[in-house]
């Protein structure tokens, strides 16, 4: 234990502010030669100072003073006055006490912040405090709740901050009056930078971070000094410079680089001395010195405002009074923050460590420092907006590293600090933390690799600061080296951040702080920081659900579009995580230029996914711009927009890279019911799938192109789709979705003109068709061969009057791509009949009562037994197959088999009729059925005087539908009033009724409006070759196959002629269904309509012969009267 006398004591605490600053005083504690290594041209002995001053000390001068009486407290507050007793020589700069009191108010901490230290020792108290004892303090601070040992170890590092402070006051030697006087007036307002006239001295300050650990046992002797070979400045102490004074200016002390600045010399009226005795120590010592007085021998002249003398020598050393406090340098990094000239460097820097590499740690802290910092206009030189937008980014650090690598040294020499006289007069080579090998010259100033410095020598509590017009950098330097950091420096710092957490940026943007290999080209589509914001909405799943993983597949190959068999993996592929997924939909394989973009371009990206097979997703681009060929300077604001997201300005260069900035995060596309719920056109399609349970073969099946119906498409199917939709027609519904499903992502693009067969996953082929140009449309169709549904060569197997035609292409889904037509294909083997149809519109009583009329094969689509024509009583107006197989018929050259057309009322309408009358009588019930039946084919072909369809049936219609069109029935050949007009209503509907039947009575039933209807499916002939083949009816078919085997198409209006005998005489070959209001009676004339015509006849015959008679014998008449008439005697003559 340490004695607790008070010599102890003192010892002890004076240890602790001077174990790592002491200096060796060599000689006695009296006039002894002190020696300064490091200003041993300063070292002065008694000669070099007045004589007379030697009686007294420095502590003594400083107690004469009536100025200095806050110095002399702090002093002993801070145990330093054994340090000015038994130090050799000394200069000592000493605030008045008017000083002292200036800074106080200046730096005082608010009373607002009662813990607040102004370098670490000024407390809110003031310099009050520091009037006190130490015991004094203690008991205050534990009167206000402070637990003793806290506040005595407080109380001690105040004291030790008080100390550093203080020593930055002292030299360890003294100084001679020229070092503050000379004979030229400088400059008004600012003092020349010449080592004449500005001097750089060595102070007793060796600055420290915290105060040093106490040695174990007290030193014995007297008091420890501070030493050199410690501190933050590779052992020297903190310098300081001393600007003379002439006859106008007084001496400086603290000036900076320039000679500005500074704290003014006190006028010295605090040591009244008399004129002679100050006179003549001065004049002593200019003799001693060499100096010369003027001619009468006088001293140097002293500012004319001097009222006594500006430093007093004495015995150990000289003090200096100075108006004002000197505050020691700050550190390297509170300089460059406080510096106007190196904002930018500042912005640039963290506010606290830790620091980026290779830079220390703490630039606050990091011992023997150099600092060639670059100034604001370096880097406004430098750098260009992007890279100065990289560097100020939140992950800038590391180009903020290599940028700023290049101008820190670490220590100059053996851990020295580069100070300008530290270096030679001609190029000394020097290593920067970067590995930057710089060659600094200090002739004339300071230049840095052939730069001068614009201002050197800032001094630093760990180092030095020189500031440089230009940024030391390697040769050929990058700073964007990677395409991470040219994202960061356009602000899409979020996108960055969220590639590392995905694991992906050392693929595609490099390594955090390493140069990026450049060996694969990328186009980045990146959202900005302000856009990435909008990944809240997509919680915790970062966007929409992938889909599940694909399963092993089961058959071995996929034909691809251009028909290659691609091998599949023996191994599911495996999904990236959500993250990750959405990430790589923003990243395109290859460089893409504005000018390489054209409008609809599908653009293959970096996702891939189990759902496309391990294939590329792709991203749709829209360009709005009409300028033709864009350029890259020519990008304007939202002319191009991938995925829906508009490019935002001109694309940013990063390598063989590219970035567009976007509007919006893409989301990857949805499955193929959440793209089709965005178009309401596609509802009833919807409604199909979830009718027929198709949704998980739907959202999930990986790799399929869908071809979706349009709700116009679904309604033109009539009756059809109603059946489809209802519970019975469940299967038949499956096979029509599972038919507009191609096995393979075919895009637009991937269709070449002409015809291309595709095989769906219902298990037919399907025909895509592009006709001939650049962009020729595209329409689907059913092949013409299929599996017992056999057309021939020309016509589609499913009967179909026309292609569906590919109205909207290339919706991307999860699963592939969608594309929307305008009809509805069917499988050519869904066999939609009469009776379907008929369930479809949810009406009984027709079926009911064909059924009852021995018509079930009608309903059934089948041809009827020479019985069933027997017992419907139409001998000789429908074709039948006998048992044996002959045909009754001779249509051998037709293309389908017979079908027919059923005009069915509601069970309404035959409320509203006696069918009591033709349940009794089925002579009547056959008439009133064949009314309602149209053939196809019927048994007397159409004259020139019928009119004839224009165009042909509309979808889902059985037969055309035009103003005064006239269809047979089969109760044609019974009656003459058998046929059927059509007559147009104006409001875009028919109604029909039976031609010439005349009725004034509105109650008929001679009309009905027509409503819904449906087409039923084409039996095609030809696949009854196997039945028919024998005798003359099998050689007449067999030889009508070989005269059409060769034809070919040969132009699309050939094609179209050839579809026309699908409706030849506007009745569709598969018949069908069409839905009236009414029942429609078989028209029986009057009496009247029967022998009106014969009577009126007669009567008019009978009339016209009573008038010729009546006229003849009027004739006669006249005539006789004439003969009887002779002349008078005398008329000849005249």
């Amino acid at each position: 234990m340490w004695s607790t006398g008070a010599l102890t004591a003192a010892l002890a605490i004076f240890a602790r502010c001077s174990l790592a600053q002491q200096l060796v005083v060599q000689g006695n504690a009296g006039l002894a030669h002190v020696s300064v290594a490091l200003h041993s041209d300063k070292s002065v002995t008694v000669d070099d100072v007045p004589s007379d001053s030697f009686a007294d000390t420095i502590v003594s001068a400083l107690s004469q003073s009536d100025q200095h009486t806050t110095l002399i407290r702090l002093l002993q507050r801070s145990k330093c006055i054994p340090l000015l007793a038994h130090i050799g020589n000394a200069t000592v700069f000493a605030p008045t006490d008017k000083a002292w009191k200036a800074w106080e108010d200046d730096h005082r901490p608010s009373s607002e912040d009662p813990t607040g230290l102004y370098r670490g020792w000024l407390s809110a108290r003031g310099l009050e405090e520091w009037t006190w004892s130490e015991d004094q303090v203690l008991a205050a601070r534990i009167e206000s709740g402070g637990e003793r040992a806290e506040e005595e170890k407080k109380l001690d590092n105040q004291n030790w901050w008080l100390r550093q402070h203080l020593l930055y006051h002292m030299l360890n030697y003294t100084l001679p009056p020229s070092a503050f006087f000379h004979d030229s007036p400088g400059d008004k307002g600012a003092i020349s930078m010449t080592d004449a006239a500005v001097s750089l001295e060595t102070t007793l300050l060796f600055p420290l971070t915290e105060e040093p650990p106490l040695p174990p046992t007290p030193p014995p002797g007297p008091p420890w000094l501070p030493r050199g070979g410690e501190g933050l400045l590779g052992g020297h102490g903190q310098r300081l410079r001393v600007a003379k004074g002439d006859s106008e200016h007084r001496a400086k002390v603290g000036v900076d680089w320039t000679g500005s600045g500074g704290i003014e010399f006190w006028d010295g009226s605090g040591w009244p001395v008399p004129d002679d005795q100050n006179k003549t120590s001065v004049n002593e010592a200019q003799k001693r010195k060499g100096d010369k007085g003027d001619q009468e021998g006088n001293a140097p002249k002293k500012p004319s405002n001097a009222t006594g003398p500006v430093a007093r020598w004495v015995r150990n050393g000289v003090v200096v009074g100075i108006q004002g406090v000197l505050e020691p340098p700050l550190s390297i990094q509170e300089i460059i923050q406080s510096t106007p000239e190196l904002s930018y460097l500042s912005h640039l820097l963290p506010s606290s460590p830790p620091f980026p590499d290779p830079l220390p740690d703490d630039l606050a802290t990091a011992p023997h420092l150099t600092i060639f910092a670059p100034s604001n206009e370096a880097f406004k030189g430098a750098f260009d907006d992007i890279e100065r937008g990289y560097l100020e980014g939140g992950y800038g650090s590391e180009g903020i590293g290599r940028v700023i690598g290049g101008s820190v040294v670490l220590a100059v020499g053996r851990g020295q600090v580069g100070w300008s006289d530290a270096f030679k007069a001609n190029d000394d080579s020097v290593e920067a933390a970067f590995g930057l090998h710089l060659m600094v010259e200090a002739s004339q100033g300071l230049a840095v690799n052939g730069t001068n410095a614009s201002a050197i020598d800032i001094f630093a509590s760990n180092g030095v600061i020189h500031i440089l017009p230009t940024l030391l950098l390697p040769a050929n330097f990058s700073l964007l080296n990677s395409a991470e950091k040219v994202l960061l420096s356009v602000n899409a710092t979020r996108f960055v951040s969220l590639l590392r957490d995905a694991n992906l940026s050392s693929k595609y943007v490099g390594q955090p702080g390493r140069e990026q290999d450049e060996s694969q080209a990328w186009t980045f589509l990146a959202p900005t920081d302000d856009v990435m914001d909008m990944m809240d909405r997509f919680g915790a799943d970062l966007g929409p659900p992938l889909p599940h993983v694909w399963q092993h597949v089961k058959r071995d190959q996929v034909v691809t579009p251009n028909h290659r068999s691609v091998q599949l993996a023996d191994e599911p592929f495996k999904d990236a995580s959500p993250l990750a997924a959405l990430l790589q939909y923003h990243i395109l394989p290859g460089r893409y230029d504005p000018s390489d973009i054209k409008d609809g371009m599908l653009l293959g990206t970096e996702l891939r996914t189990s759902s496309l097979k391990g294939e590329r997703q792709r991203l749709r681009v829209d360009i709005s711009s009409n300028r033709g060929k864009l350029q890259w300077d020519t990008v304007g604001q939202g002319e191009i927009r991938f995925g829906g997201a508009s490019v935002r300005g001109k694309p940013v260069r990063s390598g063989k890279s590219i970035i567009y900035l976007i509007s919006s995060l893409l989301s990857p596309p949805e499955d193929v019911l959440q793209t089709a719920v965005s178009d309401l056109q596609l509802s009833t399609f919807i409604a199909a799938v979830y009718a027929a349970d198709m949704e998980r073969i739907v959202k999930h099946t990986p790799g399929l192109t869908w071809f979706l119906p349009r709700n116009r498409a679904c309604s033109a199917l009539g009756l059809g789709m109603q059946y489809l939709l209802s519970s019975e027609g469940k299967d038949e519904l499956r096979k029509v979705l599972r038919y507009h499903a191609i096995d393979g992502v075919i895009y637009s693009a991937d269709i070449e003109s002409g015809k291309s067969v595709y095989k769906t996953i219902e298990g037919g082929d399907i025909i895509l068709d592009r006709s001939s140009g650049k962009n020729g449309n595209l329409s689907l169709s059913s092949p013409t061969k299929w599996k017992d549904h056999d057309s021939g060569e020309a016509f589609p197997a499913n009967g179909e009057l026309r292609p569906a035609r590919i109205s909207q292409l290339d919706a991307l889904t999860s699963t592939g791509v969608v594309h929307t037509i305008d009809s509805l294909e069917m499988p050519a083997d869904v066999s939609l009949t009469i009776a379907k149809l008929i369930r479809g519109s949810k009406q009984n009583t027709m079926m009911d009562l064909m059924i009852r009329a021995g018509m079930e094969w009608i309903l059934q689509g089948r041809e009827p037994t020479n019985e069933e024509v027997n017992a419907a009583q139409l001998h000789g107006v429908v074709q039948t197959w006998s048992s044996d197989g002959e045909n009754d018929g001779d249509e051998a050259d037709s293309l389908a088999m017979p079908s027919y057309t059923v005009l069915c009322p509601s069970d309404k309408a035959f409320s509203r009729i006696n069918m009591s009358l033709y349940l009794s009588d089925k002579d009547a019930l056959l008439d009133l059925l064949k009314l309602h039946i149209i053939p196809t084919q019927p048994s007397t072909p159409r004259t020139m005087k019928t009119k004839q369809p224009a165009e042909p049936p509309k979808d889902g219609q059985p037969l055309s539908l035009l103003d005064d069109l006239v269809y047979d029935t089969l109760y044609s050949s019974k009656s003459k009033y058998g046929q059927l007009a059509f007559r147009a209503t104006g409001d875009n509907s028919y109604m029909i009724g039976i031609r010439n039947a005349r009725s004034s009575s509105e109650s008929d039933n001679n009309a009905a409006r027509v409503g819904a209807s449906g087409r039923g499916s084409v039996r095609w002939r030809r696949n009854r070759v196997p039945d028919l083949w024998m005798d003359d009816t099998a050689s007449r078919y067999k030889r009508w196959l070989s005269s059409n085997k060769d034809k070919k198409k040969t132009s699309e209006a050939e094609e179209d002629d050839k579809r026309f005998d699908l409706w030849k005489g506007g009745l569709a070959l598969g018949g069908g269904v069409l839905m009236i209001d009414n029942v429609l009676v078989p028209f029986e004339p009057s009496w009247f309509s029967r022998w009106g015509w014969l009577i009126v006849s007669l009567v008019v015959v009978g009339v016209v012969l009573l008038v010729a008679g009546a006229t003849f014998v009027w004739w006669r008449i006249s005539k006789n009267k004439e003969e009887k008439y002779e002349p008078l005697e005398g008329e000849e003559e005249e």
